[in-house]
């Protein structure tokens, strides 16, 4: 059998049946084994960036392997933003790259270039992948493959790359010669997991005011995911989570207080986490700065923290220096946990943390800043059906984090730890196909023109995605930095200073997709309820270019404190309660 042959009946063995990627002179035996096999299906993208990101995006809706090629050289180099995004998000990920034929190769290693196109890829990828290898023998094929889809898969997910150079994929080989790989056996001792769930519920039960935090470890709809709920439920313990995990909950529901976060975090979950409680539990969480704010040794300074995590690299950073922390894989804890659990957490400290919420929306809802807000929240009304919403890099990502309602059956997905620029598209399109569901794509004025050509992508494969397109012809998340640093220099973020937009709703004309320019809540009432909602549109709404969001903690506050700053009375209320 053809090496490249058997590499794509090896994908379709792992039961995936869709692969992204762009055709090239060093991918051509590959890509021409995709289109011969009728159990998988190729998808071209027109950047091999878009092809990265819909791997990305396949593997964030379904917890699945996604998988995506490239040609050398430059196609490689496009594939980057996408393995990056796998590594910090941990989204399971196999990606094959072409190379020049090993007999071109001289015995000179310090030559730039070996050859046309050549590059080395996997020095250049070794920092963001869990495993990255040049396949120099065709009867390594198996043993790579095999331990490529194991490593993507165990532990914490993340990226794989195999570089294999066109020669080698043009091989035959005989397959019944093939090595396997083996993996080590995992020796899991459940006596551990009853350990430290016992350490846990007991430093819970003496807390007067626990609380959760849930962080990108936790993947919706997974089996941490629903063993996390359980024991949410069981305690009645408030909860909070990261940013990427925000869809985890519903926004309304009575033990969730949104997300952290040291800039645009919900209020409710700066001020309980920050100021409030007396122990924080955090499952998967990397409690970066992003969420504990610069000065993380005052982050919760009155409470106690533990930590769970399986990638003792992240237990690594401490935010208190006597924190408790427990590297291990956290569903057998929490499996433990449920099993023990014979109290409750106390409703007065429940009672209280509603309060708060109560409050600090009560006085958010009535912010004519957060009018755009509204706008986000009005959205995602009108979905109801299963659905995963990718959100890009922006203004309107704080916008959607704070106020798109998910429901139970939908995602709200992100490119969280890299947070890159025209994420939104191609990560929807490969959404679609892991799924088979609607995909939201929301983007801003700016993030859309990173990968803007995949609507091209999306009308030739008729993609249902409805990507809503939050135009202040402005970079609005750069503008607010300048407002607060740079003496309102808006320097190649406004239409003054070098910075313009096309009309969006008129390009997806020329894609020949539906599209609509909404000035109002009438005119998106009138488009989403007309559209054909079979097929892909693109909505541009138009915003006031001076839109911010809020609410947001300024360099030197105390992550609690935001503005548009509450009334002192209700904020000394609040923290007197």
């Amino acid at each position: 059998m053809k090496v490249s042959d058997y590499i794509v009946n090896f994908i379709v063995n792992q039961g995936i049946h869709d692969i992204f990627g762009y055709q090239g002179t060093m991918i051509a035996h590959l890509v021409d084994s995709i289109y011969k096999n009728t159990k998988i299906k190729n998808h071209t993208c027109y950047n091999e960036q878009g092809a990265a990101f819909a791997a990305v995006g396949y593997s964030k809706a379904s917890n699945k392997t996604g998988v995506a090629y490239a040609t050398s050289g430059p196609g490689a180099m496009n594939l980057m933003s996408g393995i990056a995004d796998a590594f910090f998000d941990s989204s399971p990920t196999v990606f094959i790259t072409g190379q020049l034929n090993l007999y071109e190769y001289t015995d000179i290693p310090t030559l730039r270039q070996q050859g046309f196109q050549q590059m080395d890829v996997i020095s250049s990828v070794k920092n963001y992948t869990k495993y990255c290898t040049q396949i120099m023998d065709k009867n390594d094929i198996r043993y790579e493959l095999e331990k490529a889809f194991y490593i993507a898969q165990d532990g914490r997910k993340g990226p794989v790359v195999l570089d294999i150079p066109m020669n080698i994929q043009r091989e035959e080989i005989e397959i019944n010669k093939l090595k396997s790989f083996q993996p080590k056996i995992k020796n899991i001792n459940n006596k551990q997991y009853d350990i430290i769930a016992d350490k846990i519920l007991e430093n819970i039960r003496n807390a007067e005011r626990p609380l959760l935090l849930i962080g990108n470890g936790v993947k919706k709809n997974s089996n941490e995911h629903k063993l996390i709920k359980e024991l949410i439920e069981k305690l009645n313990i408030p909860t909070i989570t990261s940013l990427p995990a925000r869809h985890l909950f519903d926004i309304n529901d009575n033990l969730f207080f949104g997300y952290v976060g040291a800039a645009y975090g919900f209020r409710e979950a700066n001020v309980i986490s920050y100021k409030k409680c007396d122990l924080i539990v955090s499952f998967g969480c990397s409690m970066c700065r992003r969420q504990t704010g610069a000065n993380s040794e005052n982050f919760a300074k009155n409470a106690k923290i533990i930590r769970v995590d399986f990638d003792k690299e992240e237990l690594k950073r401490k935010v208190h220096k006597d924190e408790l922390s427990f590297c291990i894989d956290f569903q057998g804890i929490i499996r433990s946990m449920i099993e023990k659990i014979d109290f409750n957490v106390s409703k007065n400290w429940l009672n209280t943390c509603i309060s708060i919420k109560n409050e600090m929306r009560n006085f958010d809802n009535k912010l004519k800043e957060r009018n755009v807000n509204k706008i986000v929240s009005q959205i995602s009304n009108y979905f109801n059906e299963d659905l995963s919403v990718f959100v890009d890099v922006g203004q309107h990502q704080m916008w959607a984090a704070q106020s798109y309602e998910t429901r139970e059956n939908q995602q709200m997905l992100f490119s969280g730890g890299h947070g890159a620029m025209g994420f939104s598209i191609p990560a929807a399109i490969g959404g679609y196909y892991a799924t088979g569901n609607r995909c939201i794509a929301l983007c801003g004025d700016g993030s859309i023109q990173m990968n803007i050509q995949e609507l091209q992508w999306i009308f030739r494969e008729q993609i249902p995605i409805f990507i809503f397109v939050f135009n202040n012809r402005s970079l609005g998340l750069i503008r607010q930095q300048q407002n607060d640093f740079f003496n309102k220099l808006h320097y190649g973020s406004s239409r003054e200073n070098g910075y313009t937009v096309p009309s969006f709703y008129k390009i997806a004309k020329a894609y020949s997709l539906q599209s609509y320019e909404i000035r109002n809540e009438k005119e998106l009432n009138n488009a989403i309820t007309t559209v054909d909602s079979s097929k892909p549109c693109l909505f541009e709404i138009l915003i006031d270019s001076n839109s911010e969001a809020f609410p947001k903690t300024y360099f030197g506050e105390e992550m609690y404190n935001q503005k548009p700053y509450l009334p002192k009375e209700i904020m000394e209320k609040i923290l007197t309660i």
